[in-house]
């Protein structure tokens, strides 16, 4: 984006900063941080949060996307929202009445019978999701609904009853290899997608990796220009 001469801002958790700003990009910290919640976690089950924390995290992480994207986006033309938590991002595009797309980085995100659903946390009132393989059963309304709501009412917007498909639009892009993670529907033009998001990297492979790729038969192709993409995806 930056090479088409577009100005880009990006609203990530705060431990991502200083790498993204390294990289020329204007950040706009948003949310905890991620790397180190996650290497506090006790390696044994977690404790399950009670419903009130439930309702606590929900409504603050509504609440804090609604502020910080809403002020990091002004004077933008255009919203890109990536994972299935940015919940906040499609009702300020639509406040300020520019274009939102959603993108997701796994072809699990998005509904598919080919998907079983991801893990929400548990939302008091709300029956346990059945076991099933069809993420298009997952809803976020019961988890999400109400806050959305609350924000979109007080931002005077109207209240949507499909959380899930107002965040992933009509045609959500999907930021993944078409080979590692191919969108499983071929026909369906319902899913964009774009390619994995990854900058560039030229450092040479290690040795082992070098020495497996070139022993034998190829391990993904018999096409050597095929093999050779691959070999820069694995980078």
């Amino acid at each position: 984006m930056k090479t088409l001469g577009h100005d880009v801002r990006l609203c990530v958790p705060p431990d991502f900063r200083d790498w993204i700003e390294g990289l020329g990009v204007a950040v706009t910290p948003l949310g905890p941080e991620v790397r180190h919640a996650m290497a506090a976690r006790p390696a044994g089950p977690s404790p399950r949060p009670s419903p009130e924390q439930v309702r606590d995290v929900i409504a603050t992480t509504v609440a804090t996307q609604f502020s910080v994207i809403g002020e990091a986006a002004q004077g933008c033309d255009v919203i890109v929202a990536a994972t299935a938590l940015q919940v906040a991002a499609g009702s300020v595009a639509e406040k300020m009445g520019i274009p939102y797309i959603f993108a997701a980085y796994s072809p699990t995100v998005l509904p598919s019978s080919r998907h079983a659903p991801p893990p929400l946390p548990p939302v008091p009132g709300r029956t346990p999701l059945p076991a099933t393989t069809d993420n298009r059963e997952l809803c976020f309304n019961e988890t999400f609904g109400d806050a959305l709501n609350a924000h979109r009412t007080a931002a005077g917007l109207a209240p949507i009853t499909d959380v899930q498909g107002y965040m992933f639009t009509g045609r959500p892009w999907l930021a993944a290899d078409s080979t590692l993670g191919p969108w499983p529907d071929a026909g369906d033009d319902a899913v964009f997608q774009t390619g994995a998001w990854i900058l560039r990297d030229d450092r040479p492979l290690s040795g082992d990796i070098e020495t497996f790729l070139d022993a034998g038969n190829r391990p993904y192709s018999s096409d050597s220009a095929a093999c050779t993409r691959r070999r820069t995806s694995a980078r």
